[in-house]
């Protein structure tokens, strides 16, 4: 009887091997999944039979570590790093040893891969966190302070120097931190959640909850660094589920070309793979090639993706064509599915608008801001048709909770608020709103909004800004 490749390598390995590879772990591969196991397999009898080869080694680590199977990459990380001192099986090391709850023993290889590699932007913050998390604040909050130096990892540092400060009870000082890290990255989820625990801490609550809503919009987003190494272990993986993810981190740092890429990968890996489609109509809509977007998004309709998505991302190419009535349509069936879904509220608000329905687009856009309240953008279009239609106590109220905010449209909210009490008949409020919107605009280097708002002022009594 002939046996398949993986059972004949297992019947090879049982037979023979040198003593040093008894301390190779021993893999289960009939437990993996499927995808995964001739390539661990084949990388497992590389290392098997060059035990003392650490390049073999370290790449049976990746590939353990690409597919989840900690325990055993971290084995053989462990053999590697007996073999050769390099920055590389620390640092991925750690990094498995930090998914196992290792923390110690990360903070420990860590080290060493800054000392054989000071200028690793991801290493530092990663030590730092391996630090806070085994309980060694002091050498913790020394870490972040120095990471501060690399903007790439500032925010990350500003996030860790909050919690430290947080743990210590130090709360007003956290809040500084935590909202230091969100004017860096205003995507940052944790670092909302942050602020928000602590806010609470000082009985502000009122930002607090605002702090929470942020925390769940943006969820697990966080600043990206460029990571190299890790990035090769996650190129490991070729099956259809890791591509697409790839191809969603691309599309976040604004590749939608390496986003494409990946997805058509992921496609060509298992052509039935519906959430590539499903992504596949947006990224496709982003580069106005609709052709290909209309025919991902019947793909995705014949293979019934599940959710709503598809009807979603196809109205979106529908909205960015002009193509109202079809759009309409499409977001029509999200929200019959899904009455939540706050996307397609806005999106149905955004086609009465134009349309001049303004009463209409008003009820669309206030459901939209009952189920995503954290949503400034859609916060900004309900206020903005507020004043539109000289309702400007509640446009007032839209854009103090706007205001209040942090991030690069902060200018544009309070210059919007300042905008709805000039209209209310307070025009000194007004201006002095105005003023201090551009001094916003001016510090974030938004030379337009300034001319904007000294336009805006040169028609108040008493002229311009100063």
């Amino acid at each position: 009887m002939r046996l398949s490749w993986v059972h004949s390598c297992a019947v090879v390995f049982m037979l023979c091997g040198p003593t040093a590879a008894q301390s190779l772990p021993e893999l289960r591969l009939d437990t993996y999944p499927p995808v995964s196991r001739e390539p661990i397999a084949r990388a497992w009898g590389e290392a098997r039979g060059h035990p003392d080869d650490p390049a073999r080694l370290g790449r049976l680590g990746m590939l353990l570590q690409a597919w989840e199977q900690w325990t055993a990459a971290a084995d053989a990380y462990t053999r590697a790093r007996t073999l050769e001192r390099r920055f590389d099986w620390n640092y991925l090391g750690a990094v498995v040893a930090a998914r196992l709850a290792r923390h110690a023993e990360a903070a420990a290889l860590l080290r060493e891969a800054v000392a054989l590699s000071p200028s690793s932007t991801p290493a530092r913050p990663k030590l730092a966190d391996a630090l806070l998390e085994s309980g060694a604040l002091d050498d913790a909050e020394r870490e972040y302070t120095s990471a501060l130096a690399d903007p790439l990892a500032a925010p990350h540092a500003h996030y860790g120097l909050g919690r430290i400060l947080a743990v210590r009870g130090q709360h007003s000082a956290a809040t500084a931190q935590f909202d230091e890290a969100v004017r860096l990255y205003p995507e940052f989820g944790a670092a909302w959640y942050g602020l928000g625990l602590a806010q609470r801490n000082l009985a502000r609550l009122d930002e607090a909850r605002e702090s929470m809503l942020r925390a769940q919009q943006y969820g697990a987003r966080w600043p990206g660094v460029d990571d190299p190494l890790l990035a090769r272990v996650n190129s490991l993986r070729t099956d259809a589920d890791a591509r697409t993810e790839r191809g969603v981190q691309l599309e976040r740092r604004g590749d939608i070309q390496g986003a494409i890429r990946e997805h058509e990968a992921a496609l060509a890996e298992d052509p039935r793979f519906a959430q590539a489609h499903v992504n596949l109509i947006r990224l496709y809509g982003r580069q106005r090639d609709w052709g290909q977007a209309e025919a991902h998004y019947r793909e995705a309709v014949r293979l019934e993706a599940p959710g709503t998505d598809a009807y979603y991302n196809y109205g979106v190419t529908l909205l960015l064509q002009e193509r109202d009535g079809d759009a309409a349509v499409a977001f029509q069936r999200v929200v019959f599915v899904n009455p939540q879904s706050a996307g397609a509220w806005n999106s149905l608000g955004q086609i009465a608008e134009r349309r001049g329905r303004l009463d209409e687009a008003l009820a669309r856009y206030r459901t939209a801001v009952e189920w995503a309240p954290a949503d400034t953008g859609i916060r900004f279009n309900l206020g903005r048709l507020l004043i539109a239609t000289r309702r400007y106590p509640e446009a007032i109220a839209q854009f103090e909770i706007l205001a209040g905010g942090t991030g690069p449209e902060q200018p544009r909210y309070v210059f919007g608020l300042a905008t709805a009490w000039v209209l209310s008949g307070d025009l000194d409020k007004g201006r002095r709103l105005a003023l201090d919107a551009r001094a916003l605009a001016a510090a974030r280097g938004q030379s337009d909004l300034v001319a904007a708002i000294d336009r805006d002022l040169a028609r108040l009594p008493g002229g311009g800004a100063p």
